[in-house]
């Protein structure tokens, strides 16, 4: 990728401030009015994988406390991607107004996104960390690869999310066709279910699935207590690698049209 990097980093860490205000407010403004705030970015997800945990564990006649943390350490990457993805859509549509005024980076839209969704992440672990412990989990130190798994991941959204974002100005349904598409990937990606349990055609298209290796960075420290394999890092880090380098690509070469599609 031949990119004009000068200036198109150094437009980015001038905007810095303004990226962390944009942050701040998706924070702030997301949960305000609201009698427990940003509890809600923990209670929310969590009350939903704790319905699903029952349910599944109960359909698929697992031990509750095993697939609780199965599914916990999968839905956790998922619906980081998941929501950074499909919120990235709409970045530019959603800011118009600010666009047309004053000129910024356009990258700080989904960039700003994915940073926000990223701590609510985050926090989401922790949470997680802690029902780990109380329901009698086992936790190693193979869980400090984490923030590993973290940046990989967030990488390879913010490489989609910059595609999609770009892609979503110039056709507009596209938005609504990435919810339907997403929920299509949720039930081809190894979250309900173990990706070894499935042989045949079905297994073989699950394992195109490029989340897959994302889920396995994840499952590996919190459900199995073991680091992921070198190869399962190795598909992860060159799935980041190739997602950021497209979506620049494509970013840089139709970001000026954007002013003019909204």
């Amino acid at each position: 990728m031949r990119v004009n990097d000068r200036s198109f980093f150094g437009e980015l860490y001038n905007s810095r401030n303004v990226l962390q205000q944009l942050v701040a407010q998706q924070l702030i403004l997301r949960y305000r009015r609201t009698a427990l705030g940003y509890l809600w970015t923990l209670i929310n997800p969590l009350l939903m994988m704790s319905v699903m945990a029952v349910v599944f564990s109960a359909l698929f006649k697992t031990d509750l406390k095993t697939f609780t943390v199965f599914l916990f350490a999968g839905m956790i990457p998922w619906n980081f991607f998941n929501s950074v993805v499909t919120q990235s859509g709409s970045s530019f549509i959603n800011n118009e107004g600010l666009i047309k005024k004053i000129y910024l980076p356009k990258v700080v839209f989904p960039l700003s996104i994915a940073s926000a969704l990223l701590i609510d992440s985050a926090l989401s672990f922790l949470a997680l960390f802690a029902i780990i412990i109380a329901i009698g989990g086992s936790l190693s130190w193979a869980v400090l690869f984490t923030p590993v798994a973290y940046v990989l991941l967030f990488f390879f959204a913010l490489g989609i999310a910059l595609i999609v974002s770009i892609t979503t100005v110039f056709f507009r349904d596209l938005q609504h066709v990435i919810l339907i598409a997403m929920q299509g990937l949720f039930f081809l990606t190894p979250i309900l279910y173990q990706h070894d349990a499935l042989v045949g055609r079905v297994g073989w298209v699950v394992g195109l699935n490029p989340v897959v290796p994302f889920i396995e960075l994840f499952r590996a420290p919190l459900y199995l207590a073991r680091l992921p394999s070198a190869e399962v890092v190795v598909q992860a880090s060159l799935l980041a690698a190739l997602a950021m380098a497209i979506g620049l690509l494509v970013f840089q070469r139709h970001q000026k049209k954007i002013v003019f599609r909204l």
